[in-house]
């Protein structure tokens, strides 16, 4: 292993020992079961959550906080928070995310306020007043807190680094901001960057290598698509609906075509880029897409890690009741496309089908300065790289940290 920071090695071994079907192994993830304490929610529980900050615009990274009291189980009578408009209770857009609790009852979790909300009725976040639920544990306590979103516009910073991709040799990669600069490290070679902003209100969310890493593509969050180097123009979104914003780029192995998702689950497909089906809209947002080495391509839900593998529509891992300290902000596929690393925004590690952990940030300070923001693996898949939003990489695994390029 190699990188700025240390892996929490053997984690994910001892979580798959005791894990249910379809559970998951993650650093920084671990659900902690405990049994014959107090009853949860009872006299050492807090009606109040703590929030790092209390508004902001989407985009924005929030850490909620709260005490449950002791007793609590996941699945089986803890299961973390809720966050919705407020007053819209669950006949409207919400978003459900579980969080690990301790022993003790104390639990956190952290996630990027998302531009859309699933549910049983979906529908895009606006201005105005949200609020996060604790779910009772055992019936007795129902923990609450106000967030007020001050804008439907990603907040996030120009020089903000939010995406990175991996040249086929594992010996280089790439990395964007959010204004679109891109940087090239190792064998990857730079092509271009976005000269001016990617269009009012948008900000840059991806960036998919060509075949043979003569290229680069660059997706926007309004659907628009920049083309460098041998990347070829095969179109761009241009009408969004109701959908959300576009969150991830992904390109076909061929490199003649490439998908674009939609914080709703849609997939839209460009080029050879075959549509091959949709996650269901309930489990939203969604924030991440990766290609299949095979062809076909991978679906994740920030708020429970489900993971879809196309064609197929299968449910790899993740889903309702899985615990996470760290909201889904990227994944990378392995290489026989039947597995895939998800990466939270607390740094953790997600490992899916036949994944492999090697590490996470999760807990060191390299997730202390800034979030996770993507996560791109090593061709032979013994090893994967994470990036954070202040440009800093670490690797793990036989991912190795390289210098910038000098082309």
């Amino acid at each position: 292993m190699s990188g700025t920071s240390t892996a929490q090695r053997g984690l994910s071994k001892r979580w798959a020992a005791r894990r249910p079907p379809r559970a998951l192994a993650a650093a920084g993830t671990l659900t902690v079961m405990c049994a014959g304490l107090a009853g949860c929610g009872g006299p050492s529980a807090s009606v109040k959550l703590i929030l790092s900050q209390a508004s902001g615009p989407v985009g924005t990274v929030v850490q909620v906080s709260g005490q449950a009291g002791g007793g609590c189980s996941v699945p089986v009578n803890w299961h973390g928070f809720r966050f919705s408009r407020r007053g819209a209770g669950t006949s409207g857009p919400v978003a459900d995310m579980t969080t690990s609790v301790a022993t003790n009852g104390t639990w956190s979790a952290s996630f990027p306020v998302p531009a859309y909300l699933g549910g049983k009725v979906g529908g895009t976040v606006a201005p105005g007043p949200y609020e996060l639920v604790a779910h009772a544990c055992k019936g007795h306590v129902v923990s609450t807190a106000s967030f007020q979103v001050t804008s439907a516009t990603n907040g996030t910073a120009p020089g903000t680094y939010v995406a990175m991709a991996a040249t086929t040799t594992g010996a280089g990669y790439w990395t964007v901001q959010a204004d679109g600069q891109v940087t090239a490290f190792g064998d990857a070679k730079t092509y271009g960057s976005i000269s001016g902003p990617a269009d009012q209100g948008a900000t840059i969310v991806g960036i998919a290598r060509t075949y043979d890493n003569g290229g680069y593509w660059l997706a926007a969050s309004n659907g628009k698509v920049f083309p460098f180097g041998d990347a070829k123009t095969y179109g761009s979104l241009t009408s969004q609906a109701s959908w959300g914003p576009v969150v991830g780029i992904a390109a076909t192995p061929t490199g003649h075509g490439y998908w674009l998702l939609n914080e709703d689950g849609r997939v839209h497909g460009f080029g050879n880029a075959r549509v091959e089906g949709q996650p269901p809209a309930g489990q939203a947002p969604y924030t991440a897409i990766a290609a299949r080495p095979g062809g076909g391509y991978i679906v994740v839900a920030a708020f429970d890690a489900a993971t879809y593998l196309f064609p197929g529509n299968v449910l790899q891992g993740g889903g309702a009741g899985t615990a996470l300290s760290g909201a889904i902000v990227g994944a990378t596929s392995t290489p026989s496309g039947n597995g895939a690393w998800d990466g939270g925004v607390d740094g953790g590690v997600v490992t899916i089908g036949d994944a492999v952990f090697h590490g996470s940030a999760s807990g060191t300070s390299v997730v202390a300065k800034a979030s996770l923001s993507a996560i791109a693996a090593t061709p032979d898949g013994q090893g994967y790289w994470v990036l954070t939003t202040d440009g800093t990489v670490t690797g793990f695994g036989d991912a190795h940290v390289l210098p910038a390029s000098n082309g």
